[in-house]
């Protein structure tokens, strides 16, 4: 890994670390809205969401829906840290010309931009509230969805790497 591959790592990792306490801990994160005896949970936390379950925490929010439009504001510099970190674990793991660099790269771009997309529809549909928009809705849920898929994927992939190193498997350590 080059100087300028660890500054970028760190300078994501610390991105990573910085969008996270302003989305999860601080004041005005959305888990701090009170809810009956549970904490609120954000849609694009869960694998995968209906239009109704959507619109339910639409409805639970109540007068705190600019905390859920400024998560997801912020979420799209965790999108692009994220990124880059998957990117430079993809480097140092797989390593450039392996074969498994390329799917590596395209999985955590593919789940960025499917994070990008999910953003833009939950923005969307939070502006139009309380209108209904259940075709975009279920985007968003479907969105959601292949960003997990994407993830979980690149997760096997660096699993599958780590293996191939461990015991000598030609063509992929």
């Amino acid at each position: 890994m080059t100087w300028l591959q660890s500054v970028a790592t760190l300078v994501c990792a610390a991105g990573l670390a910085v969008f996270y306490y302003l989305m999860e801990l601080h004041p005005q994160s959305p888990k701090k809205i009170p809810t009956e005896g549970k904490e609120f949970r954000m849609p694009d936390s869960r694998f995968h969401y209906t239009p109704d379950a959507l619109y339910g925490l639409l409805d639970q929010a109540g007068d705190h829906l600019p905390r859920l439009r400024r998560y997801w504001l912020l979420d799209f510099g965790l999108i692009v840290c994220f990124w880059g970190v998957m990117i430079a674990i993809g480097l140092n793991v797989a390593g450039r010309g392996t074969a498994l660099f390329l799917p590596m790269g395209i999985l955590a771009t593919a789940r960025a931009l499917l994070d990008i997309a999910e953003n833009l529809l939950l923005l969307r549909l939070c502006r139009r509230y309380p209108q209904r928009g259940d075709r975009l809705a279920a985007l968003a849920g479907l969105a959601t969805a292949a960003k997990f898929v994407c993830l979980y994927a690149w997760v096997a992939l660096l699993f599958v790497k780590l293996f191939a190193a461990a015991f000598g498997i030609v063509g992929l350590s």
